[in-house]
Formats: structure tokens, sequence, C-alpha cells
């Protein structure tokens, strides 16, 4: 049997089970209940912000920081692809040794959650 809420019409009809999809809508991943992102939005998670998860409105200013972004993780990547293969034995011993510490990596989620309450503010 199917216990979906369902919606009424003007009228006050029945029309079917509400569904949870569309714009916005809460998306279901490994049965936990997770907050979409829409075009104008996006919803940060806890292994980079320490307030997640919040859902944070982008204006053109936003947008345009998050390209900057997004093409300077895009080198990021590139270097470390390529350092990978330069420095092959030496390469993924050092990377683990500055990420490893627990206290690195929360100061790089305090400067990641700091960076994203600026997009907080101007939104």
């Amino acid at each position: 049997m199917n216990d979906a809420p369902r919606r009424s019409d003007q009228a006050g009809g029945l029309i079917g089970p509400k569904l949870a999809s569309g714009r916005g809508a809460p998306g279901w991943k490994f049965g936990f209940k997770q907050p979409r992102a829409t075009p104008d939005s996006f919803v940060t998670r806890s292994w980079f912000d320490a307030k997640a998860p919040r859902t944070i409105k982008l204006n053109y200013t936003a947008h345009s920081r998050l390209a900057t972004l997004r093409f300077g993780g895009a080198i990021l990547i590139a270097l470390l692809v390529t350092g990978s293969f330069l420095f092959w034995p030496w390469f993924p011993v050092t990377l683990a040794a500055v990420l490893g510490p627990a206290k690195t990596r929360a100061r790089l989620r305090e400067a990641s959650t700091r960076w994203i309450d600026g997009f907080d503010q101007a939104g």
C-alpha cells in the first residue's frame, strides 16, 4: 500500500501522491535526506564546511568567484597528476604527510568555511 501523502486540487479532490522531485526538492542518498542544489544555489557538505549542510544562494558575483575556483581547481588537479608522474615514489608520501594530520585538515576546513561565509553574506 502506498502511504505517500496525497495532494488535493482546488475543488478538494485528490490528485495523487506528493513526490519529492523537482527543483530544490530534498533528495535521498543512502537513506539520508539531503537537500538538492539548484542552478542558483549550492549545498555544502561536512567534509569542507563546518556549518554544513546549508544552502548558499548565488548571485552573479558568487557565480564568477566559483568559475575562478573551478579554473584553479582544474590547474591544481593537473599539477597533482603531473607531480605524481614526475616524482612517483615520493609524491604520494609527501601529499599524505601534508594532508594526514587532523590539525591540518581542521585548518583547511575552517578556511573553507570562512570562504563560504563570504558567499552567504553576498547572497
